[in-house]
């Protein structure tokens, strides 16, 4: 049990772990959080993929202060409304997907760029993340939480919380009966709003003026604002936003999935799978095993998923272990509208510790989804995968 909680906290997977060695941490991690510990037991496996958001935040006391203050926040108003709640959540269930494949498009087909990278390309990328974290993942999961503290701090539901902008919301966040941590909506380093880091960076309010020295420029006409930080409080930054982001999110997920049968009784429609959630999972499944996934792309009508073995096997055998996974690809696909008459093929491209193709597995998505449905036997199915070894083809 340590030595599984030790590699969550490391982001390592050792590979004599077992599916049962990982639901036991699932549960020791997540069920102190839970008000209806059935629910975590019925979705141990979602909750799987959830430990490496949670193993971003555990050891950061007043991240998880933030995530527990978020649970108790959706609590308390259940407790007052709850019927106001599930329609509110109802409404903003879509928030979930939409945050998720934002992260999932910036997490998982992008590398960060090493020491050896040029400061400006560095802090280019450090302020992407900013962007893309803040527009992207946070603000939907902040509009959901906007919404809690309105009703508690207003006695009524905010009209149309989708359509908040984002300075608007955290200049008139609500002051709901218990204040929020500190590192809610400011930095912990310049205290600059979250919003505003947003602005910084995508309006590229920003400037090297010193070998690894960067001024940020924030605010309106006359009272527009100048700070000047390195790139290691950039980079301390960034890394609040996005623990910021997990820890809401968290405290989000778990009250929907709590929840989820009550605001399905509200008229809430069947929900398409997106791609993102499929990949996530099968990244985490694939990282328990030895694996981490490093890019999503599609090309033409195939669907590529780029792996690096992380256990140094031989790369013919990680290939083939790795290559299990082409078949829930493939469902992904299938399940998702925006791929499903879009990808035809499935592949799984196994990379070198130097970044090189070694090769990859493909299959045709029908013969996949036909052998999750035993419309055709294991046989057949192994016998129409490729093996390819020019990565061009």
């Amino acid at each position: 049990m340590e030595k599984t909680l030790r590699s969550v906290f490391e982001h390592s997977a050792p590979s004599e772990v077992s599916r049962e060695d990982w639901k036991e941490v699932v549960l020791t991690l997540f069920e102190p959080h839970f008000r209806r510990p059935t629910q975590l037991r019925n979705n141990l496996d979602s909750f799987m993929i959830e430990l490496r958001n949670l193993a971003r935040i555990y050891e950061h006391p007043e991240h998880m202060a933030l995530m527990r203050w978020c649970l108790t926040l959706h609590r308390r108003v259940l407790r007052i409304d709850r019927q106001g709640a599930y329609g509110e959540m109802r409404q903003l269930f879509p928030n979930m997907q939409a945050s998720d494949e934002a992260w999932l498009n910036m997490f998982q087909v992008t590398s960060p760029l090493g020491s050896q990278a040029a400061p400006r390309d560095r802090a280019f990328q450090l302020f992407q993340t900013i962007d893309g974290v803040g527009e992207g993942c946070f603000k939907p999961q902040l509009q959901i939480i906007y919404a809690f503290a309105y009703r508690e701090a207003m006695g009524k539901w905010p009209t149309k919380t989708g359509a908040q902008g984002f300075g608007k919301m955290v200049a008139d966040f609500p002051e709901p009966r218990q204040s929020a941590p500190p590192i809610f909506l400011h930095d912990p380093i310049l205290n600059i709003q979250v919003n505003q880091w947003r602005n910084i960076a995508a309006h590229k309010s920003f400037s090297l003026v010193g070998p690894q020295t960067i001024e940020v420029k924030y605010g309106n006409g006359g009272k527009q604002k100048s700070r000047k930080l390195g790139l290691h409080r950039l980079r301390k930054v960034s890394s609040w936003l996005i623990k910021t982001h997990n820890a809401v999110r968290l405290a989000n997920t778990i009250t929907f999935v709590e929840h989820i049968q009550e605001i399905f009784s509200q008229g809430q429609t069947n929900i398409e799978r997106p791609i993102s959630a499929s990949i996530l999972n099968i990244a985490h499944d694939l990282s328990t095993v030895g694996f981490n996934t490093v890019e999503w792309i599609v090309i033409k009508r195939e669907g590529v998923l780029s792996v690096v073995d992380q256990l140094d096997r031989n790369p013919r055998e990680a290939l083939i272990h790795a290559s299990q996974q082409l078949v829930q690809l493939a469902v992904g696909v299938l399940a998702d509208v925006a791929t499903s008459s879009r990808i035809s093929k499935v592949s799984i491209q196994l990379l070198l510790p130097d970044g090189r193709v070694f090769a990859k597995a493909r299959a045709a998505v029908t013969d996949a989804d036909a052998f999750s449905l035993r419309k055709i036997h294991l046989n057949k199915y192994m016998d129409r995968i490729e093996w390819i070894v020019d990565p061009n083809k």
